[in-house]
């Protein structure tokens, strides 16, 4: 019989941080439409060097059967989102397993657990990386079909872990398709233009710094009222946006004014989805060359990320945010969009993509586990 074990690997050990990145790559790689994380991304998240680490407690386990690893996953504490929230929320994040392990995902679950409980977590989100912009949700649809960068794609099984561990898909994720000519689409065009004292503006990379400040500001208060977010600092902005900096289409990345006053926001987002599987966890100089030419030569696209600050809601800037979005890409020549990913329970944000000719399913969960 087997013996199942688990370990924890230290944040310092490099060569162990290698191997725990790699590990999900090696499990379920050969699936098409899976997409590695760039291993170098990760590793500076699990080490602590990461900006978004600076008040963040974690720690990492494997499992083993047999000798051989069958599972992973980091637990982890934001103390700064615990703060915003007021909530004792813990999360497990960079989970991965190889299918039919469930003694050993068990055993490194329950060791997770223990490690959160015993520093004060009384609920668990998962799969959650420790803050949203570094990864939530575990894909629970569609499996047959690609993600939507820079979301990524996990087999069905994972799913199937966390229901068996007692973990709740309480976090529905939804994706819409927005259709540039449906009737709705249409109307918000309209409504758009006819929107008194908003406008709608590039990002000026010439004055990045300075740009960034005001994109986070608007961000940050639009988005508190989610529940997976917490306000970013300027450092973790930084860390998010620099390197894509010169292959980013200011277009994508936009500026709600009214009446002279910053009101709001609109990122979109084009799929590489194809180019980032392409570089299999590795950024060197081939893969940099290859973005660099490649960037723009994308086939799929969609909005990211909307807000329009409490007192300028009902001035039609939301119309106009996206609309200047859609419309970047209907001159590259595409017949629709995406609006993702939106939280059921924002059923504002949901109606709105409804509004605008969108269609919505549900693609991925987060899960969670309240102890008693």
């Amino acid at each position: 019989m087997s013996e199942t074990s688990v370990r924890e690997i230290a944040t310092t050990d490099e060569k162990g941080l290698k191997s725990f990145v790699a590990l999900e790559r090696q499990w379920v790689g050969s699936n098409p439409p899976y997409v590695s994380e760039i291993d170098a991304d990760v590793i500076k998240a699990l080490s602590g060097r990461s900006e978004f680490f600076r008040e963040m407690e974690h720690v990492l386990f494997t499992a083993s059967n047999g000798g051989r690893d069958v599972a992973r996953c980091a637990a982890l504490i934001n103390r700064r989102y615990q703060k915003a929230k007021n909530v004792k929320r813990g999360f497990i994040g960079w989970f991965s397993a190889l299918p039919g392990e469930d003694a050993g995902v068990r055993a490194m679950f329950e060791r997770a657990e223990t490690w959160l409980r015993d520093r004060g977590v009384d609920h668990i989100v998962a799969p959650f990386n420790g803050a949203a912009i570094l990864g939530i949700g575990v894909r629970s649809a569609a499996f047959d079909e690609d993600p939507i960068f820079p979301f990524l794609w996990q087999p069905p099984y994972y799913k199937e872990y966390l229901a068996g561990l007692g973990y709740e898909g309480s976090y529905p994720l939804w994706y819409y398709t927005v259709d540039f000519a449906s009737r709705e689409y249409q109307a918000t065009k309209r409504r758009a233009s006819e929107a008194k004292g908003v406008i709608v503006r590039p990002i000026d990379k010439k004055r990045w710094d300075r740009e960034l400040e005001t994109f986070l500001a608007v961000f940050n208060k639009t988005f508190e009222d989610e529940w997976e977010f917490h306000p970013m600092t300027i450092a973790e902005f930084h860390e998010a946006f620099d390197p894509m900096k010169s292959m980013l289409d200011p277009h994508q990345m936009l500026i709600g004014e009214v009446n002279g006053q910053t009101a709001g926001f609109c990122l979109g987002m084009p799929d590489w989805t194809p180019l980032f599987r392409s570089f299999k966890g590795k950024v060197g100089l081939p893969q940099v060359i290859r973005l660099m030419l490649t960037s723009r030569l994308y086939r799929r696209a969609g909005l990211l990320g909307i807000g329009a600050l409490p007192a300028y809601r009902g001035t039609g800037l939301a119309h106009a945010l996206a609309v200047a979005l859609y419309r970047r890409y209907e001159d590259l020549g595409f017949k629709e969009a995406f609006y993702y990913p939106v939280n059921e329970e924002n059923t504002r944000s949901r109606k709105f993509a409804e509004s605008i000719g969108g269609t919505g399913r549900v693609l991925a969960h987060c899960y969670d586990k309240r102890f008693g």
